[in-house]
């Protein structure tokens, strides 16, 4: 019953908290962040892989014409181009000879300013016009023209007969020459090549770019994944301390309200005790026992009623000692009745923090209280407290059976409780006091070897 209770409560909370429904923020990412780095990727690795190769093929055409027109400058073969009609001189002869002498050059044509061909390392080209050619109509207004082809079907331009086979690649370059003293353009020269070193540096520039795109997408969407899956665990650590803290504010809540109800019925319970003890004596001790158990009570109740506001607001200090060794004696007559030991090892002067003793005999209480129940008869409590630098360290430990690890986990959740008639907020209470305060709480614990908690409290700051 307690531990439907329990799950209903956070539920509840959990519900009221942050909704029924649950946004899985990794699995989107994954999904969404896949898609958008991918095409990203795919974008960047063509734009870089079509840049790499147009750089490298503008920078090959640069350089053929310049060294195209380095010939025509030396062979002076301006004349020829300028009249054409008579027989080419020795030196334009010899210039048409290092132009189709050009490495990995399948087809040479030379072009006048009139589109017609002067010359052609096919001969059966010569004279021909070839209205239909956008490059070179781009060449002859003075621009390097590259383009890379694959004839896939032979003849598909009239000035590609008899070129290549079909699936070759090839490069199909215009260069035009000009005067080298008028600056006047004389002619273009259209270069057909297959340059197979700058085609393998080429692909071999895409395949760097490609692995490139793909690994820094891989490495990007991964470290993205890593740093979402960190925040969802966050978000899902400061959701799960908003749902125990708003489960222990309800708590706080219902405490006060009980508090205040049986605050009445103890004060005239205690009232009838102290009349007895007046008027009849009270040789068996059973009245004093009532008062003293109706005590304890009533500061049970007093914890209630100031546990729901924030230690921090209280300007109160209490001796830690004083304080941890009260607790340890409300307990002592328990531990004495049923035949076990209580070891208590308080350093003097121990320090105070800054804190309200009710508040902080609470968290001793909690702890003492578990560490009683966790032990049989002929078990020991050990209670000690020291210091450690800037803080007060805090521990207790009993011989008892110990947390399996399974359970060790869900001990700080509100109405979490192994026990019959517990109702699982002693440690949760305990835990928010001490971290209220700046403090720690760590819990260690060992099947058969017995628990040890482990409390850091921060001395109060001097007053200046």
């Amino acid at each position: 019953m307690t531990w439907n209770t329990s799950r209903w409560m956070r539920g509840f909370v959990a519900r009221s908290a942050f909704g029924d429904s649950r946004f899985a923020l990794t699995r989107w990412f994954a999904a969404v962040g896949a898609l958008a780095i991918g095409v990203f990727s795919l974008a960047m690795g063509w734009l870089l892989s079509s840049f790499l190769e147009a750089r490298m093929l503008e920078r090959d055409a640069a350089i053929s014409r310049d060294f195209v027109q380095s010939i025509a400058n030396i062979q002076q073969v301006v004349g020829f181009f300028r009249d054409p009609n008579g027989a080419p001189a020795p030196s334009v002869t010899e210039f048409f000879a290092h132009v189709a002498a050009m490495p990995d050059v399948l087809r040479a044509n030379v072009y006048a300013p009139d589109r017609r061909v002067l010359w052609s390392s096919r001969p059966e080209l010569i004279g021909k016009t070839f209205p239909a050619n956008d490059e070179l109509d781009e060449a002859l207004k003075g621009r390097v023209v590259v383009n890379r082809e694959v004839d896939e079907q032979p003849d598909t331009k009239a000035e590609h007969q008899g070129l290549a086979s079909p699936g070759n690649q090839f490069v199909e370059n215009y260069l035009p020459v000009f005067d080298d003293k008028s600056h006047g353009l004389i002619g273009v020269i259209e270069v057909y090549r297959q340059p197979v070193a700058l085609f393998a540096a080429i692909a071999s520039g895409q395949r760097l770019v490609w692995l490139s795109s793909a690994g820094g997408g891989a490495f990007l969407f991964f470290a993205l994944v890593w740093f979402v899956r960190r925040t969802e665990r966050a978000l899902q650590e400061q959701q799960r301390r908003l749902v125990d803290a708003e489960t222990l504010a309800i708590v706080g809540e219902i405490s006060a309200a009980v508090a205040h109800s049986i605050r009445n019925p103890l004060a005239s319970i205690r009232t009838s005790a102290e009349l007895q003890l007046e008027i009849g004596g009270d040789d068996s001790g059973v009245f004093r026992e009532v008062v003293r158990n109706i005590d304890r009570i009533e500061h049970l109740v007093r914890t209630l009623l100031t546990y729901a506001a924030d230690p921090s607001d209280h300007q109160a200090s209490a001796d830690i000692g004083a304080v941890l060794r009260d607790a340890a004696e409300r307990f002592a007559p328990d531990l004495r009745t049923g035949g076990r030991g209580l070891e208590l090892n308080v350093a003097n002067d121990l320090g105070t923090i800054g804190a309200d003793p009710v508040l902080l005999a609470q968290v001793f209480n909690s702890l003492i209280a578990n560490a009683v129940e966790a032990i049989a008869a002929g078990g020991h409590v050990r209670v000690s407290a020291r210091r450690e630098g800037a803080q007060a360290l805090i521990e207790v430990a009993d011989s008892g059976a110990g947390i399996p690890a399974e359970q060790l986990q869900d001990i700080f959740k509100p109405f979490y409780t192994t026990k019959p008639r517990g109702l699982g907020l002693g440690l949760p209470l305990a835990r928010r006091i001490v971290q209220r305060l700046g403090g720690q709480m760590q819990i260690e614990s060992l099947p058969g070897r017995g628990t040890t908690v482990a409390l850091r409290l921060p001395f109060a700051a001097p007053t200046p």
